[in-house]
């Protein structure tokens, strides 16, 4: 990363503040290196490709901390924080069952090409590209040509006062944790190496899997599994296919190994429902703990209409995560509950001590019948109430 560096010598000897604040806060690059690690090989190899400054790769750091999950208060999302509409013009595409703003590549790549548009609409100056990428092409322009119009240059540094306070701040950030990188012993704070290798492997999976069984596969958690797929915002992949998973470079053949031993049924994790008179979507999502968009979506159904004797394919652990989670009007609120299990846990046991039933658990857990339960394992209950 160093090697690439070309935004260096602007930070100014007069501008310390950023400098002193990081440069207090070991615990903080700590847990930035941390958040980073598995996405900075890829995210530096991108911008090594277009012969962008490498100091664009710790921009993430700056907008999110690294963190995919992140949102803003303005709906901007992922390590990069697209707003709706720039991601819509980038092509980061978003529905119910998955968010492009947090997908680690995607986003990257439509950042990169954001960033690329505005340094050449702002006269091949990267500090410009960058402090639009923050306030917007327009407002830098505007300050610009205000700049010039009273003898300055028109570069960022004669035109910050005129800037939005955020972006005024921005650009002396990045430079900041881009002068600790470069030379850390000089302002005395420990950057923890990661290793210059691939960390992760992308695998195309032709259709829907559940990612607790995914993890499961992997040997990873669930929180695991998505922290390197945060783009999926329900616990199951889309409907449909291929969907590209990320995982560890090391867990790739464990998991094509044990995906191949999968029947469709134990990959996705669903059951089927044949309807009875009487019933509808919202009490059958509310049955399943699932939701109406859900079962519309699985089941290619256009309405809501429905008839005996239908037959409709339930995904489990659908509902959306994060701040996509919401609850129907109308339907009953849960508690989730995480159980720890303990030598002699049997689902049968668990599924009496909660209240809940055998089937509950195994579809809330993505789990086969019978399956044996190992001590320190996880599992999701729900506990339900009409209060």
């Amino acid at each position: 990363m160093r090697a690439g560096f070309q935004l260096s010598d602007y930070l100014p000897d007069t501008w310390p503040k950023s400098l002193s604040w990081y440069g207090q806060r070991q615990y903080y690059m700590d847990r930035i290196i941390e958040q980073a690690a598995p996405y900075l090989h890829f995210v530096l190899e991108e911008v090594e490709k277009r012969g962008m400054p490498t100091e664009i790769a710790l921009l993430p750091v700056v907008e999110s901390g690294y963190q995919p999950f992140a949102y803003s208060r303005s709906g901007a999302a992922g390590i990069w924080q697209f707003i709706p509409s720039t991601a819509k013009h980038y092509g980061l595409k978003r529905n119910s069952w998955y968010d492009g703003r947090r997908d680690i590549h995607a986003s990257t790549r439509a950042a990169l090409d954001f960033l690329q548009d505005l340094y050449k609409r702002l006269d091949n100056d990267w500090l410009l590209a960058l402090a639009a990428y923050n306030s917007g092409g327009s407002t830098v322009e505007r300050a610009v040509r205000a700049a010039r119009r009273n003898g300055k240059s028109g570069d960022f540094w004669s035109i910050r006062p005129l800037l939005p306070e955020e972006t005024r701040h921005y650009i002396p950030k990045l430079l900041a944790i881009s002068a600790m990188v470069m030379n850390p012993d000089y302002y005395d704070i420990t950057l923890k190496e990661i290793p210059n290798q691939p960390h992760l492997t992308r695998l195309q999976i032709k259709e829907q899997i559940n990612l607790a069984v995914a993890a499961r596969l992997a040997g990873l958690s669930l929180g695991e599994l998505r922290q390197l797929n945060p783009g999926f915002t329900r616990l199951v992949t889309p409907p449909g296919g291929p969907h590209d998973l990320l995982l560890p470079i090391e867990k790739g053949a464990r998991f094509k190994w044990g995906l191949s031993q999968l029947s469709p049924a134990e990959r996705i994790g669903w059951i089927y429902h044949t309807v009875s008179p009487g019933e509808n979507l919202i009490g059958i999502a509310r049955h399943y703990g699932t939701t109406v968009a859900a079962l519309r979506s699985t089941n290619r159904l256009r309405g809501s209409t429905i008839h005996p004797g239908d037959r409709l394919r339930i995904v489990t652990a659908a509902e959306p995560t994060g701040q996509a989670a919401g609850r129907e009007e109308g339907s009953p609120s849960h508690r989730g509950v995480t159980h720890t299990v303990t030598n002699g846990d049997t689902l049968w046991s668990l599924a009496r001590r909660y209240g809940v039933t055998v089937a509950q658990l195994v579809r809330w857990n993505a789990i086969a019948t019978g399956t044996p339960l190992m001590p320190g394992q996880k599992l999701v209950v729900r506990v339900y109430s009409n209060t």
